[in-house]
């Protein structure tokens, strides 16, 4: 009965991590989007520039739905290791992501 009562709060601190999430993945589209812009950085992910060139509303709507979709699918798994471990790796990657972006807008604001 303990375990019953223990999963709403684990699933709900999977849910949080997949809003903050949501909330790197924002920061990360809105930063690169303000690099490729002003010319300080190009989109390393082949696929992802494509998208860029394409239409940046489009580069929007993907960043944002992966995410979005992941938080959905938590409403329906069951908390485990390996989604807690996967979330775990992807906010470090995430969070990697965005300190390299703070780290090239710092450069840039140096030389402006």
């Amino acid at each position: 009965m303990e375990t019953v009562k223990a999963l709403p709060a684990s699933k709900d601190r999977l849910l949080n991590t997949c809003f903050l999430l949501f909330c790197l993945c924002m920061i990360d589209a809105i930063f690169t989007d303000f690099g490729i812009r002003f010319g300080h950085i190009q989109e390393a992910n082949p696929f992802v520039r494509s998208i860029y060139d394409m239409n940046v509303i489009a580069f929007y709507l993907m960043k944002a739905s992966l995410p979005i979709l992941l938080f959905i699918l938590m409403h329906y798994m069951k908390p485990s290791v390996v989604v807690k471990n996967v979330l775990a790796i992807a906010l470090i990657i995430y969070t990697l992501v965005i300190l390299i972006h703070i780290s090239w807008i710092i450069i840039v604001l140096a030389f402006i």
